[in-house]
Formats: C-alpha cells, structure tokens, sequence
C-alpha cells in the first residue's frame, strides 16, 4: 500500500512533535454575552517549549495545533455549504494559513472547508508559542493535552 506524500509529511510532523515538553506561561479565557443572548468568547494561552532547541519545533507545533484546531472545528452559519464531513486537513490548508511577519512564524484560520476553525497561532525565536482562538470555547486547553501527548478523559 503506498501513501500519498503529503499525509506521510502530516504524520511525520504529527510523529516528531507529539509528547513535546512545555511549560503554560499563560490561559486567558474570557466571554461576552450578546444583547440576542448569544456569547462570543475568546481564549488566549502562551506556552513555552522547554525542549533544549525548541525553534526546530517551530513547523511541527504550527501544524499539530492546526490540524487539532481543524479537527474539532464545525461548520456555523452559512459555512454549512462548504462543510465537507469527512475532509481531512492536508499540507495545502497549513501552508495556505502559514506566514512570516515581524520575525514571527503565524498560521490563522478563519472558516476551513466550511468548519469555523477561528483559530491564530504564532511561533516566537526561542519556543514561544501563542493560541488564539474565538467562538471555540475553552477548547484550546484539550489541545494542549493533545500535543502534549496525553491523553483527554472525560466524565460519563
């Protein structure tokens, strides 16, 4: 069986990043209700990558926390039209987000293939990694334990 190039890059930066060491700097979560009831909210974590060379991290973190963003990213609103169930995230979504600016390593999504994905995440000189999402809940904090490679345990 042989696999297309790009989901084999995908799951070798998944592979090389996954079980990172890190170490929460800071996870602001705030809400604003709406006068028609609704609620926007924006959640802000800054991490720093404890690895002893953490800038080789920088394209592996991007991708994972991408591809983890996507992942639980539904669609909202009209982008119904454009939600793809079983699309997977792909080389071309990442670099289409991806860019350099002022010395930083960003990628930012806005609607992915129809799923509110909302979602900024910028890479600093020196392992300094910032979350920034809107209207995605407190969702971010999972993804760190994801990218941390541990695991997510809910109660039933």
């Amino acid at each position: 069986m042989q696999f297309d190039q790009n989901k084999l890059t995908g799951i070798h930066l998944l592979e090389s990043t996954i079980g990172i060491e890190l170490e929460v700097l800071e996870n602001e979560y705030q809400e604003l209700p709406l006068d028609d009831g609704t609620v926007n909210s924006s959640h802000k974590i800054v991490f720093q990558i404890t690895e002893e060379e953490p800038d080789l991290s920088a394209i592996g973190v991007l991708f994972c926390l991408a591809l983890i963003s996507f992942t639980y990213a539904a669609p909202r609103g009209y982008s119904f039209n454009d939600f793809i169930p079983d699309e997977e995230y792909n080389l071309g979504y990442f670099v289409e987000g991806l860019h350099f600016q002022q010395g930083v390593l960003r990628h930012e999504a806005d609607y992915v293939s129809g799923r509110c994905v909302k979602t900024d995440i910028t890479f600093e000189l020196g392992g300094i990694v910032t979350i920034s999402t809107r209207n995605r809940g407190r969702g971010a904090d999972r993804w760190m334990l994801h990218l941390q490679g541990k695991k997510h345990i809910q109660t039933v």
